[in-house]
């Protein structure tokens, strides 16, 4: 945007002269050039809703948005505004310096010179001067993409590299290209999640469920399987991102997701360089905590077992799953399907017949999606008929807005309510991204660990949530709040006004995050809202007040989801039912997770279904307990448990606080009391609580409780606490004060207070009480009634678990079983019809996955038929296929209308996989010759070859001048009869 004086004023002087010229009549082709002035300004301004604006503005960008949608780029209308302007001012200009009249006008010739003295000096100032240049400019692309470029041509030749994490825009350390540097510099295959949304729904779908994995920072079993049937073999890591942009996954999040799912790194490129920007007045030990990494890291699936797929693929017919759902449903069952093609549900399946699996999955669900995201960009699941809010910064009170890749509400998993009829709010989370751990739902659950926020980009002032009882419910004359305490960023309400059929009444709160007391409209009511009248703010737009608990008498509200319809009559040999949710191990996904697992689906078949599950460990003072449990080796031991821990990563447990390792450590969340507690009582009068470093602060001051003596302390610099001995077996240290550590949050623009944290809580009195970290290859198993408990159809099952130390620290899914009576039962029958499966959050573990499988689901066979590349360029390609059984040939691209296969000459029938994928299907018996052509692309060459034909002739019109004699004989000169009659005098 131009902000020079004499740029602003040379472009408005050039544009006036310009529109001057358009004026004049004798303007050659005038009324061409002035329609397209017109046409061009109304295209530009019609959709600018800023001050004044056009008043229609609205609608022009709901059509840009929908109908409108290949002409979003309304600037490139910008050079036909420019080229009529120009043309203008050179007309005006030619005919200033023409000679007119008898009577010349001195200096006519210089008007040429004259408007370049004007115009030019201001229009060539931001080239000379470099501010043409956006921030982020460069001279070229660092050499290292091009070594990554290199790299990828000799390792990777015929897969597709996958480039992560996924950004809005290409926006480096090193400049901004907008683009990514592998556009033009890769001669091999690579993909991305685009700011756009290229291709297909499915193949959209497919990515984001990608970076939703990559989010989450723990194990994703089945990652290196789903990226292989997506034609992805290689990931390619950039750490050289700009740290300062938002809306992408963390790096060192991203290469923890790799890791703990079976990836390894093979190489880095490019200089070493720290994991983001340090703030220059960061404490030093928060900058250790900055990786040094190179700028470019790849990655592998570590196993030999995950298949490395080529250009194309056969697979056998008679393997096929029909999955119901989206593409998205296949990632937590990839390694089970490795090898099966995949189709869905509401998609041709030619030639299929009865399929050997069909696949019913909680993916695809009715959310809105704002597509200008890269991540963060999903709601919570809508219910049937539920709009969004009418707040909403997109499409208020609207549809939600999706891409699918098959259309219909049958083919999604949609909510349901439970205990009330709806649940509704102005807005929620934030007003840009899409946060859905703050469902409206979460302020009626009874879950103080969830809450609603608002997600206004202002004021929290007038927003409000809304439920709709089932039927007349009789509101008492007050209920309890709890509200979110403002801290932070966050906006806190202040005063709230509860409205029902019956009335209204206001009441006052303290933005404390205590529970307190409204007042309400006493009487039968049909539903009940609550607005935030007043509040107090710290940072409006980003963190919204909100409630984690309103508590109203016997209400009590769950979101089910329910599974696709679309399979009711399926035939299968064997069905799988997974359901599954999103976990968040580290505490590091922006997003959240959802609360319980809580299902609705549809078997089409009666019979035995085996139960397969899985949970994570959720951390808290129960896996702290859990993981002495698991790991006896000491029987004298100090048992050590927190009240809360902080969510920053994996690993972070009370158990470290006696392990004797200083690299091990606890930070607290927002309650800082540790429990000590030891077999017989013995004297204690002083402990150390060593300071844990990186992202916490250490303890200045404690309170120490116990059953036989209570003290107040302070703690030195090294952590020392001394205070009158107390015999005891047990100690509660509360750390009131920490030293004054803070960091700056550049979102808030102001300097945050750091958690406390303690990589030791050592008792020198105790030393012999001390319990070393367990092996973590060391294997547990929870006995019957130890793991999460299972609810199917109102039938509570009790389970087991079993997995290692290992996953328990870091937080990795472990085994569930099903047990009854200290058995194991992996079967439970089932009738045809409606079932009901939920998981609470409670206990060391969470319920995060659990399929349920009937009949029996073989591993895929080989393809048997030998697949060829002869040509692989272009629009024209050619493989060679064996003699064999039915086979489908994936091309690992997305699917398209326009691409044709022919077997031997004889035409083959197309079909899409996975949701998105080109297919088609090989019948059996002998092979050979399979021909593909993209037909577009014969009249798109058509197009090309017309057009330079087109130009070349424009061009001799141009220079060719054809020399015909005038067909007008010049005129005599006329004779001045003054001058003749002067002359005779």
């Amino acid at each position: 945007m131009a902000s020079s004086v004499v740029v602003i004023v040379c472009s408005a002087l050039a544009a006036g002269l310009g529109l001057a010229g358009l004026a004049r009549r004798d303007m050659p082709e005038r009324r061409w050039l002035v329609l397209t002035v017109l046409v061009t300004a109304l295209v530009l301004l019609a959709g600018y809703g800023g001050e004044f604006g056009a008043p229609f503005h609205g609608a022009v960008q709901g059509w840009l948005d929908g109908w409108l949608s290949p002409f979003r780029n309304i600037y490139k209308f910008q050079t036909g505004l420019a080229l009529a302007l120009v043309l203008g001012l050179a007309h005006l200009v030619g005919v200033a310096a023409e000679p007119r009249g008898a009577r010349p006008v001195r200096g006519r010739r210089l008007a040429p010179l004259l408007a370049a003295v004007l115009i030019l000096p201001g229009l060539l100032w931001p080239y000379l001067n470099g501010s043409i240049l956006n921030p982020g400019s460069f001279q070229k692309l660092p050499t290292y993409w091009q070594a990554t470029a290199d790299w990828l041509e000799k390792y990777s030749p015929d897969s597709r590299a996958l480039v992560v994490p996924a950004t809005a825009h290409g926006v480096y350390t090193w400049g901004s290209p907008i683009d990514q540097p592998l556009d033009v510099l890769a001669e091999s295959r690579w993909a991305q999640r685009d700011y756009v949304p290229f291709g297909t729904p499915g193949n959209r779908r497919a990515m984001d469920a990608v970076e939703q994995a990559l989010l989450t920072g723990g194990e994703v079993p089945a990652l290196a399987d789903y990226l292989s049937r997506s034609g992805l073999y290689y990931v390619v890591v950039r750490n050289d991102l700009d740290p300062d942009q938002i809306g992408y996954v963390p790096t060192a999040t991203v290469k923890r997701t790799l890791e703990q799912s079976g990836y390894e790194r093979v190489t880095g490129l490019g200089p070493v360089m720290t994991g983001g920007r340090i703030a220059q007045d960061a404490p030093l030990q928060v900058e250790g905590l900055y990786p040094r990494q190179r700028a470019v890291e790849i990655y592998r699936p570590a196993g030999d077992d995950v298949r490395r797929p080529g250009q194309a693929g056969l697979m056998p017919v008679s393997d096929t799953a029909v999955v119901s759902g989206g593409p998205e449903a296949l990632l937590p069952l990839a390694s089970r399907l490795r090898g099966r093609p995949a189709v869905l549900t509401g998609d041709n399946h030619p030639g299929l017949g009865t399929p050997a699996v069909q696949v019913l999955g909680d993916g695809m669900r009715r959310a809105d999606t704002r597509f200008g995201l890269v991540n963060a960009n999903t709601s919570y699941t809508y219910t049937r008929d539920e709009r969004n809010a009418p707040d909403s910064q997109q499409d208020p009170g609207e549809k939600p807005r999706q891409i699918l890749p098959v259309e219909g509400a049958e083919h999604q998993t949609v909510a349901e309510l439970r205990g009330a009829r709806s649940v509704t709010a102005s807005s929620y989370g934030n007003w840009l991204f899409h946060l859905p751990q703050f469902d409206p739902v979460n302020a009626f659950d009874g879950n103080p660990d969830t809450a609603w926020t608002e997600g206004a980009p202002d004021t929290p002032d007038g927003q409000w949530l809304r439920i709709g009882f089932t039927g007349s419910y009789e509101m008492p004359s007050s209920f309890k709040v709890t509200p979110l305490p403002q801290e932070s960023v966050r906006a806190a309400a202040t005063k709230v006004r509860v409205e029902t059929e019956k009335g209204t009444r206001t009441s006052f709160l303290q933005p404390n995050g205590l529970t307190q007391s409204v007042k309400a409209p006493e009487g039968a009511t049909r539903w009940m809202r609550l607005t935030i009248v007043d509040s107090v703010e710290r940072r409006s737009g980003l963190t919204g007040a909100g409630f984690s608990e309103i508590d109203l008498p016997d209400v009590q509200v769950t979101r089910l989801l329910r599974l696709p319809a679309d399979a009711d009559e399926a035939t299968s040999a064997a069905t799988v039912v997974s359901l599954h949710r999103a976990s968040d191990p580290t505490g590091l996904s922006a997003t959240g997770t959802e609360a319980g697992l809580h299902r609705r689906f549809t078997t089409p078949a009666a019979g035995a279904y085996q139960v397969t599950a899985s949970a994570v460990p959720v951390p808290g003072e129960e896996l702290d307990r859990l993981l002495y449990e698991v790991a006896p080796e000491q029987q004298t031991r100090i048992v050590a448990t927190a009240d809360s821990t902080a969510r920053l990563g994996a690993g972070l447990s009370a158990r470290n606080l006696t392990d004797g390792d200083l690299t091990t450590a606890w930070v607290a969340g927002d309650r800082p009391t540790i429990h000590l507690s030891w077999e017989g009582k013995q004297p204690v009068g002083e402990l150390v609580l060593a300071p844990a470093g990186g992202l916490s602060t250490r303890a200045s001051e404690v309170h120490i409780s116990s059953p036989d003596g209570a003290a107040i302390a302070g703690a030195d610099e090294n952590g020392w606490v001394r205070f009158p001995p107390i015999t005891t077996d047990r100690l509660d240290i509360t750390i009131t004060e920490t030293a004054p550590l803070t960091l700056h949050n550049p979102v808030a623009d102001e300097d945050l207070r750091l958690p406390v944290g303690l990589t030791e809580a050592y008792v020198p009195s105790l030393d012999q009480y001390r319990t070393p970290q367990p092996d973590g290859t060391r294997k547990f198993s929870l006995p019957c009634g130890k793991g999460p408990d299972v609810a199917l159809d109102g039938e509570l099952y009790r389970t087991s678990a079993k997995g290692t130390v290992r996953d328990l620290v870091e937080r990795r899914p472990v085994d569930v079983t099903l047990c009854r009576q200290d058995r194991g039962e992996t079967e439970v029958e089932l009738s045809a019809g409606e079932h009901r499966l939920e998981g609470g959050d409670a206990g060391p573990l969470a319920l995060t996955d659990v399929t349920l499988t009937r009949g029996t689901v073989p591993e895929a066979a080989a393809a048997g038929r030998e697949l060829r590349i002869r040509d692989w360029l272009g629009d024209r390609r050619e493989v060679t296929v064996g003699s064999g059984a039915a086979s489908y040939l994936t091309t690992y691209e997305n699917h398209n209308d326009g691409w044709k296969a022919t077997l031997n000459g004889e035409e083959l029938a197309p079909l899409r996989l996975d949701g998105w994928q080109q297919g088609w299907r090989i019948p059996a018996g002998a092979g050979g010759a399979v021909k593909l052509s993209y037909e577009p692309a014969t009249t798109y060459d058509a197009g090309l070859i017309g057009s330079g034909a087109g130009i070349a002739v424009l061009l001799g019109l141009a220079l060719w001048r054809r020399r015909a004699p005038n067909p007008d004989a010049p005129q005599p000169a006329r004779r001045c009869p003054a001058c003749g009659s002067a002359r005779w005098r």
